[in-house]
């Protein structure tokens, strides 16, 4: 049975779909006229931090949600009449999310109506708070609030504040000229968000100050890194200073034998059949103590969460935070595609049978069990019996939340994808929320396993790998293509004016803004495969006295690391300002013949040299 809210519910039943909303500032959809369905009143994030368990909901967060949400003096919690629950029918997420809503609402002597749209839809993932807004827009529009469907015996708070007679079983009028409803979305590991939406009534004055916060510099305090095999920051110090390279051939079983099918891999572009050398990780250590995974747990976590919480961790010790701040974790990721192993373990049930089924081929019921998990085993493996870990490796958002529990950390955690510009949008969001005084700190980390075998397949397809024997990076005459790299980063960064004292590593003046090219004594660049000529155009036509701007490119050291490959540019980077030296470019001789870099300012150094 699934019903939200009700005591006799089983668990959640997940859905699919997708929906969107078009944002814009209120005073410019003002000014253009818009049709404007609502105002995003407040919104309030957080995260668990520590609690009983990775996966159990603490009604500690879900409150500083509330709080942080209603924070601004233009809106008052008093005002919300209608409250869209998170609801996703397990017994004890009901009733935390219910405790915490009947907690918050007594101290405000507020009873809003509750309802969940999951009764009618269910639990959508990540898309689950988008289809609770659009059922508010929707209500607002047409002035009724939809019933939660099929709720009986509804589930109540403990200290009575919040019980059956507020759950909106039937349709319900919402006439009030200011209608005010606040939207939970409580994640998996502990993130929390409340969001606060108002319908909008051009008469209605509104307080609140929309003035542009200036966004303010941030200083980096604390740094980790661990890339092919760099398992540390001292190591990959030296990496950079002496300009060595860890490409190496592929592990042995990191492509699960696929590596020996010269044909595959001749159809997917490598003509010699071979698999490319790259910079991989063939296997790394973690404190299972420290970070309180069970050893059978650990058998079946994905690397990329195992490794980005090691990688953290130090970078959190190195920057000498304590336990149980406001500091947001923001990951940039991309989804594994080795998921697919994962789903096809299940999928080989039906296939199997079907297969048989076509073949004539008749088996005993025993003969068909015993050849059905050596199929499921051969496609997806972990030793032991299935863990939450399994299931949870591949929900990104758990390895943001793994750092914030590890330290007991209330700011937001989540994590952020956009292909290899994922740690930069991951800076603007730090950025923010630094300036605006949200969080004392952020961790803002990489990770990627960049060198799994769908991820350098299919990459190159696109944009061959580069397989030269003694590879530099993509502006090397000698060179063409990427390098297949993997590993993870992390930085914590504070706001440079709150910075007393103590180690700072470099410091972010901006992120985004044109600057002139004669102050920058350093240029760490994304190395593109170029296929047509292009120059360098200048606002001033001009000729440069002299060569003051280097070049380089970490993916020389390590290969492309992807989603991760801008924390790890970023820490080469901030490591060359830290001790003052230019870095070194591994095998370079000479830039493309395509490239104009004659009437430029910029140079390619061979040798790491003192940056004076």
């Amino acid at each position: 049975k699934f019903v939200p809210m009700d005591k006799n519910s089983a668990g959640l039943v997940s859905s699919e779909g997708a929906g969107m909303v078009v944002l814009k500032r209120l005073e410019d959809a003002e000014a253009d006229n818009d049709n404007i369905l609502a105002v995003i009143g407040g919104i309030g994030l957080s995260n668990d931090g520590r609690g009983k368990f990775l996966l159990s909901p603490n009604p500690k967060g879900q409150k500083l949600a509330f709080e942080r949400a209603y924070e601004s003096g233009d809106i008052s919690p008093k005002n919300t009449s209608y409250l869209e629950c998170h609801a996703t029918g397990t017994p004890l997420g009901d009733v935390t999310e219910l405790n915490s809503i009947s907690d918050f609402f007594k101290e405000k002597n507020v009873k809003p109506l509750l309802g969940s749209v999951k009764s009618n839809m269910g639990h959508l993932l990540t898309a689950a708070g988008m289809t609770g807004l659009l059922k508010v827009l929707l209500a607002m529009q047409h002035e009724v609030i939809p019933p939660n469907i099929n709720l009986e015996n509804a589930v109540e708070a403990d200290n009575g504040w919040v019980n059956q007679s507020q759950m909106i079983s039937k349709i319900t009028d919402w006439k009030v000229k200011n209608k005010q409803a606040g939207i939970n979305s409580f994640g998996f590991g502990g993130t929390n968000a409340h969001l606060v939406v108002q319908n909008y009534d051009k008469n209605q004055p509104r307080t609140k100050s929309d003035a542009p916060v200036k966004l303010q510099p941030m200083s980096i305090v604390g740094m980790d890194a661990h890339f092919g095999d760099c398992t540390n920051l001292e190591d990959f110090y030296s990496t950079i200073y002496e300009g060595k390279q860890h490409f190496r051939e592929l592990p042995k079983e990191r492509w699960k034998g696929f590596d020996k099918n010269k044909k595959l891999l001749q159809e997917f572009g490598f003509e010699n059949g071979k698999p490319p050398r790259g910079a991989y990780i063939e296997d790394f250590e973690i404190d299972l103590l420290r970070y309180k995974i069970q050893p059978k747990e650990a058998e079946t976590l994905e690397p990329q969460q195992a490794l980005i919480l090691k990688v953290a961790d130090k970078a959190i010790q190195d920057a000498g935070l304590d336990e149980s701040t406001n500091v947001a974790v923001l990951i940039a990721m991309e989804s594994e595609l080795a998921i697919h192993h994962y789903l096809a373990r299940w999928d080989t049930i039906w296939q199997l049978k079907d297969a048989l089924r076509k073949s004539n081929v008749i088996l005993s019921e025993e003969q068909e069990e015993a050849l059905e998990e050596l199929c499921k085993d051969a496609v997806y493996f972990r030793e032991g019996s299935q863990t939450p870990s399994q299931h949870t490796s591949f929900v990104g958002n758990i390895m943001a939340s793994r750092i914030a529990a590890l330290w007991d950390f209330s700011g937001a955690a989540f994590t952020v994808s956009s292909g290899e510009n994922s740690v930069f949008k991951a800076l603007e969001i730090a950025q923010n929320m630094l300036s605006l005084g949200e969080v004392d700190a952020v961790v803002v980390g990489g990770v990627d396993f960049a060198g799994g075998l769908e991820n350098v397949l299919l990459r190159n397809q696109k944009n061959k790998v580069n397989l030269n024997e003694k590879p530099s990076f993509s502006l090397n005459m000698d060179d063409e293509g990427w390098l297949v790299g993997e590993g993870a980063g992390a930085i914590v960064l504070r706001k440079t004016s709150e910075v007393k004292g103590g180690k700072v590593y470099a410091t972010i003046d901006s992120i985004g803004k044109n600057i002139n090219v004669q102050d920058v004594g350093y240029q760490e660049v994304m190395c593109p495969t170029f296929t047509k000529p292009l120059g360098f155009t200048f606002t001033k036509p001009q000729r440069f006295s002299k060569r003051s701007t280097a070049l380089g490119s970490v993916k020389a050291n390590i290969g492309n690391t992807y989603a991760a490959s801008g924390i790890a540019s970023l820490i080469k980077t901030a490591l060359c300002l830290h001790h003052r030296f230019i870095p070194a470019i591994p095998n370079w001789k000479a830039p493309k013949s395509i490239l104009k870099f004659e009437d430029s300012p910029f140079y390619f150094p061979t040798k790491s040299r003192p940056w004076i």
